[in-house]
């Protein structure tokens, strides 16, 4: 593993140094280096950090890609460390349940007058009085073990064994000592402080990759002074709501009233599927009632389940109104997942930091070209595409022009 190249990880997202420190197999130092590697294409650290301090764009790529790995390892290591903890509270639940069991034995074979029911009382009476005999000899009497080391050994295994004895008697009565219930708590009370630690690294790491592509930071060589961290800010509030300009261009494209038998969405009305107005409604609707369909409940049922969903408002304007189409033609997850892919991150169908960081950073004409390509490869994929193929590929093409124009209006 080339030290030198974690080191320029490191200077980059602190959090990294923490996450690796804790990661005993070391597979997280070696997903950074080859980062920083596969990045700046060289092993050369003095190379790696000239490249990146000549070439912000490249910098803030890395970020991301870091930020990734450690929100990927905190993941990990939170996982580790609950399923160790479960491991724990299964062994002592098992404890638990073998003596409940025994109880609960002893409970039916009073219930059903068995002469066994006598045997755990029994048992406890003579190691009670065994235990208490033993002990109360050992201080009335004036034996010295030193006078008999073989005795001494004996008693030693003896008084040993009554005691254990002695505490499972205890146990089977009465329940865990007091020091078990304070070690319990003590032991919740570190998973959740762990807890906590383990939150705020991934909060940290979100950070990171929130601004990371808004304001890429000169990157400091390694063996300088490490300058002041910038503070970490929560996602801001958009200044822009582009909704109204977005849910134009999609009614252009969506019409009036349609019940296309062919169309698995059956009923429809300004693009809204009986289905989905019964979800908005929470309850069963007719035919008649998407006919009746208003504008203003049509953007309303837009904005909740398709434009909030995506987290539009979030996106850059041109990216926002293509996922914003795809999403209500085919789907907010299958729309975000393929954004995702456009932009190269982790596809798990989700708008979060690291999503909306590397759409941020990315060019918005390559991003909105993909994008366009990939809703194309998937109207392919289907069956109905030779019945409604044509009109997916005007809708996909008229949506690309509208959305390159915002983007570049937006850059103006």
């Amino acid at each position: 593993m080339p030290v030198p190249l974690v080191a320029i990880a490191t200077a980059l997202v602190p959090e990294l140094a923490r996450l690796i420190a804790g990661d005993r197999a070391g597979v997280a130092a070696s997903h950074v280096a080859e980062a920083v590697r596969s990045v700046t294409g060289t092993d050369d650290p003095v190379e790696a950090q000239r490249q990146l301090e000549a070439t912000p764009a490249a910098a803030s790529n890395l970020k991301i890609r870091l930020a990734e790995i450690a929100l990927e390892q905190a993941r990990l290591q939170r996982e580790a460390a609950d399923a160790a903890r479960q491991a724990e509270l299964d062994a002592l639940k098992s404890r638990f349940a073998d003596t409940q069991n025994a109880r609960s034995t002893l409970v039916e074979l009073a219930r059903t007058g068995n002469i066994t029911v006598w045997g755990a009382p029994l048992v406890s009476t003579v190691v009670t009085v065994g235990f208490l005999g033993v002990t109360l000899t050992l201080m009335l009497t004036k034996y010295d073990p030193g006078t008999n080391q073989f005795l001494g050994s004996i008693l030693n295994i003896i008084v040993g064994a009554l005691v254990a004895a002695f505490t499972a008697v205890v146990n089977f009565w009465i329940g865990s000592s007091e020091g078990s219930r304070t070690k319990d708590a003590a032991a919740q009370s570190l998973q959740v402080a762990q807890s906590e630690q383990t939150g705020q690294a991934i909060r940290s790491v979100q950070a990171i990759a929130e601004t990371a592509s808004r304001a890429p930071a000169a990157i400091l060589p390694v063996a300088a002074p490490a300058a002041a961290a910038p503070p970490a800010v929560a996602e801001r509030a958009p200044a822009r709501d582009n909704f109204p300009v977005c849910i134009t261009e999609i009614l252009q494209h969506e019409g009036g009233f349609v019940n296309n038998p062919a169309d698995p969405g059956g009923a429809t009305n300004l693009g809204i599927t009986k289905a989905t107005l019964e979800a908005f409604r929470e309850k069963a609707v007719t035919e008649d009632d998407v006919r009746n369909l208003t504008k203003d409940e049509a953007q309303e049922i837009y904005r909740a389940k398709y434009w909030n969903v995506m987290r539009c408002n979030d996106l850059p304007p041109g990216i926002d109104l293509m996922v914003f189409d795809f999403g209500v033609n085919a789907g907010p997850q299958r729309s975000v997942k393929l954004l995702q892919k456009a932009a190269g991150v982790t596809i798990d169908g989700s708008v979060g930091p690291i999503t909306l960081a590397a759409v941020r950073a990315a060019d918005p004409a390559e991003l909105i070209a993909r994008f366009a390509q990939g809703r194309m490869d998937h109207y392919r994929s289907l069956s109905t595409f030779e019945t409604f193929g044509r009109g997916w590929t005007n809708r996909t093409e008229a949506v690309r022009a509208t959305a390159l124009r915002m983007a570049l209006a937006a850059k103006a």
